[in-house]
């Protein structure tokens, strides 16, 4: 099968509208190859892999009222989801109140106050700012899943991943509480600020929120995020901990099977060991079924401790 004609620049990466590459000369029959997507009306593309990509796409005609917020902006923001990306999962589209709804095939649209929320641009695509694009997810995301973004939105961590945010903490619980205050009355704001009282600064991941908030719903005392503990003059910081009974909690994702770090986690529990500590070391299996497995051996450590 012969390749097809190479498409000349600008479109030649990247998704563009049909009508523009016309009048550039680009053929018809060139622009229904099959190396070419069709994801939205006037648009090609090619493959779509990525939220980034598909939100690319969409943006080739976006009307300039329009942004992107709710779960694709926590996409393009790196903001931590239940559920993973899907190519058919819909773009969800801002519009200010009372202006035109797109139809967009493929999208979702929801009016926002616009005198209330920022408009940004990250890598060439208008949406809303963190901060609006929580308040969006506000109106979808149960508690829980709420009260992770809200964590991510609140860390100062640069080892937390897939984080987007220019700069961390992108905001302070006070900045957030002021921002609840202004959108007050607006859908989502009280379910945004029930997840800002349950969110913690500091996490380095998802899955610690996580785990820190099957402790403390199963009625465990709240660890600690990142305890500081001093031995022999090292600073170590376990990813959860009750410093008082010397229990640490450490939650190993897939970077923990690095041969490097698995080595300094081991020297690392070794020393924790040595003052004392018992660690609990903690993988995404101890969380399923709402956490039992790790709620039985994190209540097991404390009762070793006499709490």
């Amino acid at each position: 099968m012969r390749a097809p004609t190479p498409l000349p620049r600008p479109f030649e990466s990247g998704p563009f509208r049909v009508a523009e590459a016309l009048a550039h000369g680009v053929g018809a029959k060139r622009l229904r190859g099959r190396d070419l997507e069709r994801p939205f009306h006037g648009v090609r593309s090619g493959p779509v892999a990525s939220p980034r990509e598909h939100a690319g796409a969409y943006a080739a005609w976006m009307p300039p009222h329009h942004a992107f917020g709710g779960t694709t902006a926590a996409r393009l923001w790196g903001l931590p989801l239940p559920n993973g990306w899907v190519p058919t999962e819909p773009l969800v589209i801002a519009r200010p109140s009372g202006t035109t709804r797109g139809r967009g095939r493929g999208t979702r649209h929801i009016a926002v106050d616009a005198s209330r929320l920022r408009l940004v641009t990250l890598d060439g695509l208008r949406l809303l700012d963190p901060l609006g694009t929580a308040l969006t997810l506000a109106r979808e995301l149960d508690h829980e899943p709420l009260v992770h973004v809200v964590d991510a939105l609140l860390t100062p961590s640069h080892r937390y991943p897939d984080l987007l945010l220019p700069v961390r903490p992108w905001t302070r619980p006070e900045e957030t509480v002021a921002f609840v205050e202004r959108c007050r009355g607006l859908r989502g704001a009280v379910a945004l600020a029930a997840a800002l009282a349950d969110a913690r600064v500091g996490v380095d991941s998802r899955f610690e929120s996580v785990t820190r908030r099957i402790l403390v719903l199963a009625g465990l005392p709240e660890p600690t995020i990142h305890p500081e503990v001093v031995i022999d003059g090292i600073a170590l910081h376990p990813d959860l901990g009750y410093p008082r009974l010397r229990v640490a909690v450490e939650y190993e994702g897939e970077g923990h099977l690095d041969p490097r770090r698995a080595a300094e986690d081991i020297l690392r529990y070794e020393m924790l060991e040595r003052a004392g500590w018992i660690v609990v070391r903690v993988t995404r299996l101890d969380l399923a079924r709402g956490g039992v497995r790790l709620v039985s051996r994190v209540a097991a450590a404390l009762v070793r401790r006499g709490a």
